[in-house]
């Protein structure tokens, strides 16, 4: 009867301790594969943020302006410069090439290439890749298969340059070496691979470790209770006649209290566990969609909302409003202030707008420019939510700025039209020209042009 007990004892144990090692090795797969998307995304955005790097840096109204005659002229010279300083100053990354492209017609062409051996002529044409067209009509964008042409196979990414009215002129295209690439992401790969086999190994040998010690002392509980059983049966004996099934009910008690207080053990240690790598994946899922300078949600986190619209937009649910936020001179501050007060401005906009909007529908998109998307808001309540903005820029002004110059915000937005607006794009393009006519409206009432920003009366 004992070894029978003993017997079921191990291979519960055993059971337990296989669970455990099963729920760790799909626990570290789905890690694996989280982490890895996770480093995906940080690699396109870095790669993104270089080409919107470089498209800030460029003057639109000069790449407009040029023509193959151009070639060698200051004007030239000087987009060149900005193109070849970017390359260098990415050292951590391998960055093949980076030029300039305009849209002729249904095709791209060269118009600036920084290659000081093999450049590409004035109007040659540019391979033709999915994402192009997305990049010259909306935000940045990188192609998600390496393409392969006369120089080599590479990953590029795409950034619209627009000019000082916001109209896009040209385009900048990065290179990166797909071999590059793909060996980050290898090497990531392997690292978390043997990381998890890692911390699987030594879960395992923690597990058995504990199966034996939990081994030892059911052992030494079992003879325990035998032990008192059987005193238990001597005493039965003493007092009453008929005592053995008395004995027998007692021992049966005893023996399920303690496999009751094992499976307790067990289960709780698979909820901490399941607890603890549930809080770790949202965290990591919280950064991935979170921007870090202003914890406004980032770029993926904009695209992954307008699918969903995009899907209430088809099943003929959608209900919202778009607004849409700009700095105004934030280059000029940055030119005669500093980035770190550029910075601390771009910050503080992202507190005014979180004031008065839901801070879950809040994105920004570019560097000063900020996107709310806010549902079941209507016309009145979204011009009540900008006078509210426009009512917390003054006072911010007024009692709480740490720096010389006023904040100063261009914004503008629409709501969705119900069998008008087919597609998320046409709601978004309407909120950024009211944005824009906005900004204009700015630059006029100071008797400005936005691409002769100048000196302002510091308010």
């Amino acid at each position: 009867m004992k070894t029978r007990q003993i017997s079921a004892a191990t291979r519960y144990i055993l059971t337990v301790c296989l669970m455990l090692l099963a729920l760790n090795a799909v626990l570290g797969i789905l890690l694996i594969r989280q982490s890895g998307s996770s480093m995906k995304n940080m690699i396109r955005r870095h790669m993104i943020s270089v080409a919107e790097t470089a498209s800030a840096m460029i003057d639109g109204d000069a790449l407009a302006a040029l023509t193959a005659d151009d070639a060698g002229s200051e004007a030239y010279n000087r987009i060149l410069r900005t193109l070849r300083t970017i390359q260098d100053a990415q050292m951590d990354t391998d960055i093949k090439y980076i030029y300039i492209v305009r849209r002729e017609e249904d095709r791209y062409v060269f118009t600036v290439d920084s290659d000081p051996v093999d450049p590409a002529a004035f109007g040659a044409p540019v391979v033709a890749t999915p994402m192009q067209d997305l990049a010259w009509f909306g935000a940045a964008q990188i192609d998600p298969e390496p393409i392969e042409d006369e120089w080599g196979c590479y990953y590029t990414s795409w950034c619209s340059v627009k000019d000082s009215a916001g109209n896009v002129v040209g385009m900048v295209g990065l290179d990166f070496a797909a071999d590059w690439y793909d060996q980050q992401m290898k090497i990531h790969t392997i690292t978390v691979v043997v990381v998890c086999g890692l911390s699987l190994l030594a879960s395992a040998l923690i597990m058995v470790l504990l199966s034996w010690q939990h081994y030892r002392r059911f052992q030494q509980l079992d003879g325990e209770l035998s032990t008192l059983t059987d005193n238990v049966e001597d005493f039965a004996r003493a007092v009453i006649q008929d005592c053995p099934e008395g004995a027998d009910a007692s021992r049966a008690r005893l023996e399920l209290n303690s496999d009751t207080d094992m499976v307790r053990q067990f289960s709780e240690r698979i909820r901490a566990t399941q607890g603890r790598l549930s809080d770790y994946m949202r965290r990591l899922e919280k950064q991935a969609f979170t921007d870090s300078m202003t914890s406004a949600g980032n770029k993926d986190a904009y695209l992954n909302r307008i699918q969903r619209l995009s899907a209430e937009i088809d099943a003929g649910t959608a209900a919202f409003a778009v607004a849409i936020f700009d700095v105004n001179g934030l280059k000029y501050i940055n030119d005669n202030y500093g980035h770190q007060c550029g910075d601390r401005i771009i910050i503080d906009t992202a507190m005014l707008i979180r004031r008065v909007f839901d801070r879950e529908d809040i994105y920004r998109i570019g560097g000063d420019e900020f996107i709310a998307v806010l549902n079941g808001t209507g016309v009145e309540e979204l011009g009540a939510g900008f006078d509210r903005l426009r009512g917390e820029v003054e006072r911010f002004n007024r009692e709480e700025k740490r720096y010389a110059m006023a904040l100063s915000l261009s914004c503008g937005g629409t709501v969705y039209l119900p069998g008008e607006d087919a597609s998320y794009k046409e709601v978004f393009r309407r909120a950024d020209m009211a944005m824009y006519r906005d900004k204009e409206t700015y630059y006029r009432r100071l008797g400005l042009r936005p691409r002769h920003y100048v000196d302002l009366v510091e308010q």
